[in-house]
């Protein structure tokens, strides 16, 4: 008994262990993807889901469709989404989607110009969306749709159609479920009433971008649960109640982009609930009370881009809940009296880019949280009272006007803006702008107009603004603390003015104050302690002015822009606060010389970016830096520095980033970046340095990245010693246009007991005419190697082959010719990119790029490669891609494979798109992808011995057999083109004549055909299997497609069972072995 309760102890800790163990693991998606994707080529399966499968079938034919379908439909599976992308389908009919359970249908551009009756048999109880997409329909499928019962989406977007048909879809199963109805973007002129009648159920008709010049009486009749209608885009020049009468749920209405150009009385009388309408890019030209009466629920009316130039009084009074009127780019003269009155609802109100000259008295009343936009008219004249009672206007744009002054009775005491957009205006005093009741100002702009003073009282105590901006004006007088009333202010710009000096109170205490910028003025006098009560400012720009001093900064200051003037030196005593929060400070461009000394920088103790770029420099300032012991990047480029002696920039233990570039240095001593522990990125391109010894990086064991381009090096060591032996963690390197010839075993840091770990070198633009074996010593572990544009004529042996790490490499422009001598070109497995381009090479070493299996990309462009290699069709097909313009390319039938794989690609690749032939001479400068495969010619030799050299049949035979019981033939066949194929048409005749023995047309879901009783003959017989294209024309074939019916060279039928059968068992055999 205990030994049972021991067991059962033990089982119970096992299974908790067990389920410890485990995890909840989500089931997948109950339809899943075939697992053999070869099942259903040339479709592809791209997902599975709980609905159904994802079935994408891309540049194929009614022919192969077929049996892909036909396999799909044998899974058993639904097809929540079938597309046809891009097929060569001109007539769709016949059986193809009989098989499948599709609910969702898409063809997209597919040039389909007529789709058959029955088209849609097999599965016209599943389908519920239809979506033909950029075709070239000429005629409405109403024949075809007629069995859909359960279709509720129809969507033919680009077409050619010029007329709906009147029965449409009278007597059709399709109109009983029809919810939206799209025929947009195509030639649609004529739209007979009773085409739309019998859709009792359409929810959303889309006729947009089309022909369509007039409406009819009645045109919608029957159409009364239809909600949203869009017939934007055509030439529609008249619309009246008649039109849209019947439309009595409608909701949504676009008429954009037509030419109507009267609104009649009692146009949408009848559309009571409509909500959006947008009528804007027409040519109406007048509206009044009449034309918007009984649209009680109107939300956004769009009446923007037309004629209007009369807005009648209490035009919008009957659409009291509005929430948009858009007005922009017409023809309005004036804001007239009580135009938006009342508007309680609104939102958006945009006037802009019209003609109004003068807001007149309580043009805008009873306005509330709304967005009003003025902009781009020629406003001179706000009178007074014009807003009355407009409460928090979310923001007011008056831009781009002609307001000299506003009145200070414009706005009554309730009306203010949170954003007051005035700039590109004429005013040239703040205080014309009226401010005394903006309570909830938040945003204020006046830039860019003529404003010269901010006078004292300009602004009441105003609690939310935090934004102004006075930029590009030309001020030159702000009267002493006239901000101090504004309690919120966060940013204030007055950049690009005339402003010369700033007084000790013109800014006083501004404590909330973040961000000020002052530059681009003429400032050449900021008072000592003008800005220092500035108790948050975290950043200030005096950019371009005229200052030759540092005026005493706020204690708060975190970033300094004083680039751009005359300061030519730094005292070293009561410049910089004891108390500092300074950490970037740009001096550059300034005339700072040679005259920073000790102290010119003592207590910025928590500066990380000094930029004293551009400052006629001639030596580095390191006795200035030394205080600076958290300066992490330090900017010296654009100067003249000239010599760099020993530890030229003294001490500064954690700069990470210097930059020495566009200077004059042609002397690098020893240890002159002694100091400098932590640098991890150091720039000298561009200077002069034609030498720099051994020992000159010392002590640079962080650096990772080198920048010594554009210099006049020749090397970089001494034969003994190399220069970048000290750079212990060196990853970059880049030593471009400079005179090097030649890489050396110490070029490159190498040692056997330090692990350096050089990742990229950029040699480019230098004068090597040979790659040394030298190169490997110091390259085991370079990733990345650039070569180009020097004098390479030779590679020696081993050199690309010893480089196991790289990864990419690049010898275009240069002068190799071959790369064929053994252990030459030995490329490492882990090259991803080639780069051969612009080289004198016309042949390359195929089977040794063959096996690369992560390249790619193979770059041979400008070489003088004549014969298409049938390796690099290889190499395509691994996925990588062959850049091969620029050579002579000879289109005979040794390119043919490439034309197939070109006609295969669903887009042609860019890289393609510009390959011309060079020879033979009918075919030269004519784009490969532009040349058929019969212009390629070749001889029958070279096809007898490569006979995939052919050019492609539309179908090959499987086996053409005998039977002699029967004495029946029979000949079974596959579709090898992606080009419009539909039927087959089968011929036998006598072999030499013309005349057909037997003529039959097959449908294209077969692939086989057998004849019965041909009568015995002198002369043997020759069956033809031919092509037809989806409409029915016989397409051209070839001669492989023409066989002679020879006894003796068919296989038996008996022997063909037998050899059957004998598989079958096989095959049990093995899935029996497989499941033991």
């Amino acid at each position: 008994m205990k030994q049972g309760n021991k067991m059962i102890l033990l089982l119970l800790l096992l299974g908790a262990i067990v389920c410890t163990m485990g995890g909840y693991v989500p089931p997948g998606p109950r339809f899943r993807c075939p697992k053999d994707a070869i099942y259903i080529y040339p479709c592809t399966c791209l997902r599975g889901s709980d609905r159904g499968l994802y079935i994408q079938c891309e540049n194929t034919n009614l022919a192969s469709l077929s049996l892909a379908f036909t396999n799909l439909g044998n899974e058993g599976m639904p097809i929540e989404e079938l597309v046809l992308y891009k097929c060569n389908i001109v007539r769709f009919y016949g059986p193809a989607l009989y098989p499948l359970d599709v609910r969702m249908l898409k063809f997209i551009d597919t040039p389909l110009r007529l789709i058959e009756e029955h088209s849609f048999l097999g599965v016209n109880r599943t389908l519920q969306e239809l979506y033909v997409i950029n075709s070239n329909l000429e005629k409405f499928p109403r024949e075809a749709l007629q069995i859909l019962g359960n279709l509720s989406l129809l969507s033919i977007t680009g077409h050619r159609i010029s007329t709906l048909p009147g029965n449409s879809f009278g007597e059709s199963a399709a109109a009983a479920k029809l919810e939206k109805l799209e025929i947009s973007n195509g030639t649609l002129s004529s739209l007979p009433v009773e085409a739309l009648t019998p859709l009792k159920k359409l929810k959303t008709l889309d006729l947009h971008d089309n022909k369509i010049k007039e409406l009819k009486r009645n045109q919608f009749k029957g159409l009364r649960d239809t909600e949203f209608l869009d017939i934007s885009y055509n030439l529609i020049d008249k619309l009246d109640a008649s039109h849209l009468a019947d439309l009595v749920k409608m909701g949504w209405c676009n008429m954009s982009h037509n030419a109507i150009a009267d609104l009649k009385r009692g146009t949408f009388a009848r559309n009571s609930v409509l909500k959006v309408l947008n009528l804007s890019h027409n040519k109406i030209r007048k509206l009044d009370s009449n034309t918007f009466r009984g649209m009680r629920f109107l939300r956004r009316l769009y009446l923007s881009d037309n004629q209007i130039n009369d807005v009648g009084r209490g035009t919008f009074g009957s659409v009291t809940r509005i929430g948009t009127i858009d007005l922009s780019r017409n023809f309005i003269r004036k804001i007239d009296f009580q135009m938006f009155n009342q508007l309680q609802f609104a939102e958006l109100l945009d006037v802009s880019s019209n003609f109004v000259t003068i807001v007149e008295k309580l043009a805008f009343k009873d306005l509330y949280l709304a967005k009003v936009n003025l902009s781009h008219n020629e406003i001179s004249k706000i009178e007074p009272g014009a807003f009355e009672n407009c409460a928090n206007i979310t923001s007011l744009d008056l831009s781009h006007n002609k307001l000299e002054n506003i009145s200070k009775y414009s706005f009554d005491s309730t009306s203010y803006a949170m954003e007051f957009q005035l700039s590109y205006n004429l005013f040239t005093s703040l205080n014309q702008v009226p401010l005394h009741n903006m309570t909830g100002l938040k945003v204020l702009n006046v830039s860019h107009n003529l404003i010269h003073s901010v006078p004292r009282q300009t602004f009441p105590k105003l609690y939310e603004l935090h934004t102004i901006d006075l930029s590009y004006n030309n001020l030159s007088e702000i009267h002493n603390a006239v901000f101090q009333t504004l309690f919120s202010l966060r940013f204030l710009n007055m950049s690009h003015n005339s402003l010369d000096k700033i007084k000790p109170s013109t800014f006083g205490p501004l404590p909330t104050l973040l961000e000020l910028d002052l530059s681009y003025n003429q400032l050449n006098d900021v008072a000592r302690g003008s800005l220092t009560r500035l108790a948050s400012c975290r950043s200030l720009t005096v950019k371009n002015n005229r200052l030759t001093k540092i005026f005493q900064l706020p204690i708060s200051l975190g970033h300094l822009d004083f680039s751009e003037n005359l300061l030519e030196e730094i005292p070293t005593t009561d410049v910089w606060p004891t108390m500092n929060a300074l950490l970037s400070l740009d001096l550059s461009r300034n005339r700072l010389g040679d005259n920073l000394q000790e102290g010119s920088f003592e207590n910025l103790l928590t500066l990380r970016t000094l930029n004293l770029q551009a400052n006629n420099m001639t030596k580095p300032p390191w006795q200035a830096l030394a205080g600076l012991t958290s300066l992490q990047y330090l900017y010296l480029q654009d100067n003249y520095l000239t010599k760099l002696e020993k530890a030229a920039f003294g001490r500064l233990p954690i700069v990470f980033e210097l930059n020495l570039a566009n200077n004059k240095i042609s002397n690098v001593t020893s240890r002159a970046f002694e100091g400098l522990l932590q640098l991890l990125t150091l720039n000298l391109t561009n200077n002069n340095i034609s030498h720099i010894p051994n020992g000159a990086f010392q002590g640079l064991v962080s650096l990772r990245t080198l920048d010594l381009s554009h210099n006049r090096l020749e090397k970089l060591d001494n034969k003994t010693n190399g220069l970048l032996d000290d750079c212990l963690s060196l990853e970059r390197l880049n030593l471009s246009h400079n005179k090097i010839s030649f890489i050396t075993r110490k070029t490159l840091p190498n040692d056997p007991w330090i692990p350096y770990k050089l990742k990229e070198v950029d040699l480019s633009y230098n004068t090597m005419p040979v790659v040394t074996f030298d190169l490997i010593a110091g390259a085991k572990k370079i990733q990345y190697l650039n070569l180009s544009h020097n004098n390479i004529n030779e590679i020696r042996r081993y050199v690309i082959g010893n480089l196991t790490a790289l990864q990419t490499l690049d010898l275009s422009y240069n002068d190799i010719s071959d790369l064929s001598e053994r252990d030459v070109f030995l490329p490492p497995l882990n090259l991803t990119n080639l780069h051969l381009s612009n080289n004198h090479l016309s042949y390359l070493p195929l089977d040794k790029i063959l096996p690369l299996p992560n390249l790619k990309v193979l770059d041979l462009e400008g070489n003088e490669i004549g014969v298409f290699d049938e390796k690099f069709m290889k190499i395509i097909q691994n996925g990588t891609v062959l850049r091969y313009s620029g050579n002579p390319m000879h289109c005979d039938c040794h390119t043919r494979p490439l034309k197939r794989w070109l006609k295969a690609q669903t887009q042609l690749p860019s890289e393609w798109s510009n390959v011309m032939c060079e020879s033979p001479n009918y075919l030269a400068n004519k784009f490969i992808s532009e040349v058929t495969e019969d212009l390629m010619g070749c001889g029958e030799r070279d096809i007898q011995e490569e006979p995939e050299l052919d050019i492609t049949p539309d179908v090959k035979y499987r086996s053409i057999d005998y039977n002699t019981e029967d004495k029946s033939w029979k000949a079974t066949w596959y579709v090898t083109s992606r080009e419009d194929i539909g039927d087959f048409y089968v011929v036998v005749r006598e072999s030499g004549s013309s005349k057909s023995m037997i003529e039959k047309d097959i449908v294209y879901s077969e692939r086989s055909f057998r004849i019965h009783d041909l009568k015995e003959s002198s002369t043997k017989y020759e069956l033809c299997v031919l092509a037809r294209d989806s409409e029915g024309n016989v397409k051209h074939y070839r001669n492989s497609q023409c066989q002679i019916l020879n006894q003796q060279n068919s296989g038996s039928s008996a022997n063909l069972k037998a050899s059957l059968y004998f598989v079958i068992v096989t095959a049990f055999f093995c899935t029996l072995m497989r499941f033991h």
